[in-house]
């Protein structure tokens, strides 16, 4: 049985990837770029866009905007060891956008009928873009 919800980290496709990959700086990049690099107009399936959500998060929790206190016990390690990154949280600023657009992204087509889904991901963009300030 699969775990699947609006949360971050609240699914198969991104705790498989944050156990896989161990949250480095390099597999968080490697995935935003596949993610941003995608064909324009192609479709990205939700095990592909279900990581990129999880990435932006941690990147987001590494410079410490993001509730720490409530995230699983891996997760505020990873960020912590991840720390601060500023190419990680452009790439993240870039892959946003894709993963939010429902014409091309199946994460956002399946929860297109809750709000609080898209309220997350604006938050989440809102909290990588002051990180930058």
């Amino acid at each position: 049985m699969g775990t699947w919800d609006a949360g971050p980290f609240d699914n198969d496709g991104a705790a498989d990837f944050l156990i896989e990959s161990g949250g480095s700086a390099a597999s968080l990049a490697q995935l935003l770029m596949m993610c941003i690099e995608a064909p324009d107009g192609g479709y990205l399936d939700v095990d592909d866009g279900q990581p990129v959500i999880a990435a932006c998060e941690l990147i987001a929790l590494g410079f410490g905007y993001g509730n720490l206190e409530t995230a699983p016990p891996k997760i505020v390690s990873l960020a912590r060891t991840l720390g601060p990154n500023e190419k990680l949280r452009k790439l993240a600023l870039r892959a946003l956008p894709r993963i939010r657009d429902p014409k091309h992204s199946e994460v956002a087509d399946l929860w297109s009928h809750e709000p609080k889904f898209h309220a997350r991901l604006e938050s989440l963009e809102r909290r990588l873009a002051a990180a930058g300030d």
